[in-house]
């Protein structure tokens, strides 16, 4: 089955990334528009006072990136830019401010300022927020290391029983590697196809027994699917060729690179959570444990690699007699994950590895003495799934993907959201919404301008707490260098922890890359593409807050998708 048949039109809309003001996804189950969307609201950062000088300045640099951007978008598909009709470009929208944030973050890099607390700030909050359901809030935060950033995210309600406190819910994350076109397609493919072929099962209204294993069954075969419509399209073009070979390189793109995909739904009518992972993006929920009063960590997902002893065993089980897993590494023939969509090279055959190389420009295909037995990846999920706690002190979930695990536990994750709750409520950025003239509700909701006003001076000398090498010399043991990996390593603990920030997802990925140890975080941030992979990973973090009672029409962003 091919991904274009998998959804109706309806449905084939694209996911909004972190720089829309408005993330709108709707899915169509039943024939009826959704007429109640899933709304997203976005918090713009704080713009700083401007020089007078820099008015003029900023205007022209606005004006250039938006007109850019939207020619970029309009000559990559191919739309007649000048006749463009206000239908479309609200259509587009989203698109225009990828591409701005883009345009950003590639300027950030080709001119490595040094990422004051200011910046970094402005930096963080350019890529964060929040959406909303009556039954579930959500905060997340991106920050980008690669270039462009190859990680996507989703979220979104499945509008089966048109009524927002029984439609299910989804969020996912997906930690692209070696480019982001495989994660840009599942952002894109994946949540409408799990709703629409979970609505064609008749998995929705069924009555709730625990591990269902008709539903299990059915989420598995979605994420299959998907995966070898991917590779087997992009196989089927090498093998036989289109009519020019620019189209063949464009179709078999999105299989040579690769994504994991880590997929919450949350029923709310049963307080169901069930999480679907493929590959090592992490869910973790935070539970309320009066005994010791605190959140403790349970993870929903479990990390595919080969340092999971059941991942490595079922490996050797498929090939017996190969040495796929590298014990020292994790790696499977050289890859970090032993579960993902693309990454065709380990799931082709040779002959097909080398056809797309010397035919197509495809990726250098592994060595014969590794690929005896494709294929040796699978995007098969591992599902696991949570009755939620919605009373005095609910239940959150932290899904990210592994640029946050790679710096902070599971438990410190819990103790940091935690942390955040002894000071914050997660509707507090809803309240003043409310408190806003109706006039800028709106603004906030729908502008993709707002949020960048900090950025035109982004190059401006700035005073830094930093003088010299000898400043370093009173960091705290945490920080050291690791002489395996050649380079400076911190450690996270909560007693780095800051509490600064409205927004949750942003508060994770900032004490996650130093926390109150300012000079720490602020150097992190400083360091651009290409060595910022040297250091940390794309980070996209979603914190759900489950059990708050929120009435969206309330809200007069509130707009039909």
């Amino acid at each position: 089955m091919m991904l274009s048949t998998l959804l109706p039109q309806a449905l084939q809309r694209s996911c909004r990334t972190l720089v829309h003001r408005t993330s709108r996804y709707n899915r169509r189950q039943n024939g009826s528009l959704n007429s109640t969307p899933h709304i997203t609201y976005f918090q713009p950062p704080p713009e700083p006072p401007k020089a007078k000088r820099r008015i003029l300045r900023n205007v022209f640099l606005y004006t250039a990136l938006v007109g850019a951007g939207a020619y970029a978008h309009a000559w990559l598909l191919d739309i007649p830019f000048l006749s463009l009709g206000l239908e479309t470009l609200e259509e587009d929208v989203g698109a225009l401010q990828d591409a701005m944030q883009e345009a950003l973050h590639a300027a950030a890099a080709k001119g490595a300022p040094p990422m004051d607390l200011e910046r970094s700030q402005e930096m963080l909050e350019s890529r964060a927020g929040y959406s909303v359901t009556q039954t579930a809030v959500a905060h997340t935060a991106q920050l980008a290391s690669n270039l462009p950033c190859e990680d996507q995210w989703s979220s979104g309600a499945f509008d089966v029983y048109h009524d927002p406190k029984k439609d299910w819910v989804e969020w996912a994350v997906f930690d692209g590697h070696a480019g982001p076109r495989t994660a840009m397609l599942l952002k894109e493919w994946l949540p409408g196809t799990v709703a629409s072929t979970m609505w064609a099962e008749k998995c929705f209204g069924r009555k709730y027994v625990p591990n269902d294993s008709h539903i299990i069954k059915v989420i598995k075969q979605i994420f299959v699917q998907v995966d070898e419509d991917i590779c087997n399209t992009a196989l089927r073009h090498i093998q036989n060729g289109l009519p020019d070979r620019a189209a063949v390189v464009a179709a078999a793109s999105v299989a040579f690179s690769g994504s994991c995909a880590l997929l919450a739904l949350y029923d709310p009518a049963n307080h169901v959570l069930r999480v679907a992972n493929t590959g090592d993006s992490r869910a973790v929920l935070g539970r309320w444990d009066g005994a010791q009063s605190k959140y403790i960590a349970q993870p929903l997902s479990t990390d595919q690699t080969g340092f999971n002893k059941d991942e490595v065993s079922r490996i050797n089980a498929q090939h017996p007699g190969e040495d796929v897993v590298d014990p020292a590494t994790g790696r499977i023939h050289g890859l970090a994950v032993s579960r993902a969509f693309g990454d065709a090279r380990w799931k082709w055959p040779q002959e097909v590895n080398r056809r797309a190389q010397e035919w197509f420009w495809g990726p250098k295909p592994r060595s014969d003495s590794m690929i005896k037995t494709p294929p040796y990846l699978t995007a098969e999920p591992e599902i696991m799934e949570s009755k939620i706690s919605t009373g005095e002190r609910p239940d959150f979930l932290i899904m990210a993907s592994d640029g946050l695990w790679d710096q902070m536990s599971n438990e410190d994750a819990v103790t940091c959201v935690q942390m955040w709750l002894d000071k914050n409520k997660p509707t507090n950025f809803l309240e003043k919404l409310e408190e806003a003239p109706s006039s800028s509700m709106n603004q906030l909701a729908t502008s993709g301008q707002k949020s960048q006003g900090a950025h035109p001076g982004l190059y401006e000398k700035r005073d830094s707490g930093f003088a010299n090498v000898s400043d370093l010399d009173g960091e705290d043991e945490d920080v050291y260098y690791d002489k395996d990996e050649q380079t400076l390593k911190w450690r996270v603990s909560p007693k780095h922890f800051i509490v600064e920030d409205e927004n949750c997802g942003i508060h994770m990925i900032k004490n996650a890359l130093g926390g109150r140890r300012r000079d720490l975080f602020t150097g992190v941030m400083s360091v651009q593409p290409p060595l910022s992979r040297n250091v940390r990973d794309d980070i996209t973090v979603h914190v759900i807050f489950f059990g708050q009672s929120v009435d969206t029409p309330v809200i007069g962003s509130k707009q039909k998708a």
